[in-house]
């Protein structure tokens, strides 16, 4: 094993024996010297691997939500009836409701939050994403209307399993049994007759499928958005020279003259499936919600997770292709990026310093992924502080050089929000 293999397998059994001893024995009761303990290491090689407790409890929130949307896949994804499948859902919501040592965690790290910006942003970033994988699950059992009338039961769901498991952390004798009655009243209550004001079905954070961005039900638009679908699965894993017209027919089901007939040929698919992947990516982005910093942060784990799934593919969001068409593709949908980027971070017009700044960093962040794909050196969550640190002291550098450049509310706030702390501010907490 070498040095860097070993320290990612220390640092991950600390993890594992936080979330372990944090959920039975509590935050606060647990100190860093107990985590050790359990995971068979010194004290040292807690401070070796993590400056804080609280930097400890990042990448145990990254493990905790990682195990959540799991589950929450596995059930958006199960074979059966629909009535099996929401009888499986209120199962999930009932232990969850039932988890109370999981939920006293929930609430300690609330707290440890409140003056730890890094924490609260990740913690608002994790909520966020739940509750999209929730939506992502009710648009598979039968609830109707749009993006944000699932979005809407989606959040009505989780408030209610999180508002059922904080009452049962004081009174045991609350009912985790109140979901499975609650849960078919709130589906149907998602109906657009019934919801007219309410509009979204968040798409899977996670990217695990990709297809059109319209589904047509006519015969013409499902046999080319499977062929669509097929290709995207298989040029993820193949290079363009491996595949054929034949094997992209074969794995969609439908005959191999209609990938001349939609798409002119296997170039023609080829590059219909890199924008259609793009595509998704930014329709991803564009459903989130939350504060800019959440939003940040739920867009880099969108995008750890595509680069996870396309590694070494030419779909990838990569700026390095070196295949003309392919490059426009990218360069298309990364000038797309860069634009609402800007228009976040200024608020309107911007200057050429800041769009080399976001421009600048965004190409960072797709050598620093990349990079950690290769080696995984660093864990998903150290990866992640560098890109927000570097994000951060990017803007810090644009307004040294400039100091009169324009900025919106949502980043001067965020900007205050994330100075750096001292680092001999310690407190009790990290001990």
């Amino acid at each position: 094993m070498t040095r860097p293999e070993s320290q990612a397998h220390t640092r991950a059994a600390l993890v594992r024996a936080a979330r372990d001893l944090f959920v039975t024995e509590g935050l606060a009761n647990t100190s860093l010297a107990r985590v050790a303990e359990a995971a068979g290491y010194s004290k040292g090689a807690v401070y070796s691997n993590f400056q804080s407790k609280n930097e400890l409890c990042l990448e145990v929130l990254e493990l905790i939500h990682a195990e959540t949307l799991a589950e929450l896949d596995g059930l958006r994804t199960s074979a059966g009836p629909i009535g099996e499948r929401l009888t499986a859902m209120a199962n999930w919501a009932r232990t969850r409701v039932a988890d109370v040592a999981l939920t006293r965690l929930a609430f300690e790290l609330a707290l440890a939050g409140r003056d730890d910006p890094r924490l609260r942003d990740q913690l608002a970033a994790k909520l966020a994403a739940t509750r999209s994988a929730v939506a992502g699950l009710l648009g598979t059992l039968g609830a109707s209307g749009d993006r944000d009338a699932l979005a809407a039961t989606a959040a009505a769901v989780f408030s209610m399993v999180t508002g059922l498991a904080a009452q049962r952390t004081i009174d045991p004798r609350v009912s985790a049994d109140q979901v499975a009655s609650i849960l078919p009243k709130l589906l149907a209550a998602g109906s657009p007759e019934k919801l007219n004001d309410i509009q979204i079905k968040l798409d899977n954070p996670n990217l695990e499928r990709f297809s059109t961005k319209a589904k047509r039900t006519d015969r013409s638009g499902a046999s080319r958005t499977a062929l669509l679908d097929a290709a995207i699965a298989i040029f993820a894993v193949k290079r363009f020279d491996e595949v054929s017209t034949t094997e992209i027919a074969r794995r969609a089901g439908v005959a191999i003259g209609l990938v001349n007939y939609h798409f002119g040929g296997k170039r023609g698919i080829y590059l219909a499936a890199a924008d259609a992947v793009h595509t998704d990516f930014w329709d991803s982005l564009q459903a989130l919600r939350g504060p800019a910093v959440s939003r940040l942060i739920q867009g880099l784990d969108l995008y750890f997770a595509h680069a996870e799934r396309f590694q070494g593919s030419p779909l990838a969001l990569s700026t390095r292709a070196t295949d003309p068409e392919l490059q426009a593709i990218h360069e298309r949908h990364f000038d797309q990026l860069v634009a609402a980027m800007l228009q976040e971070v200024s608020g309107g017009p911007s200057t050429a310093l800041i769009r080399t700044s976001v421009a600048g960093w965004l190409a960072f962040a797709e050598g620093a992924v990349a990079d950690w794909l290769r080696t995984r050196e660093l864990s998903r969550v150290q990866v992640r502080e560098l890109l927000l640190a570097n994000f951060f002291a990017a803007a810090q550098a644009v307004l040294a050089l400039d100091p009169g450049t324009p900025l919106s509310s949502r980043a001067i706030n965020a900007l205050f929000d994330h100075v750096p702390p001292l680092d001999d501010e310690k407190t009790e907490h990290d001990r």
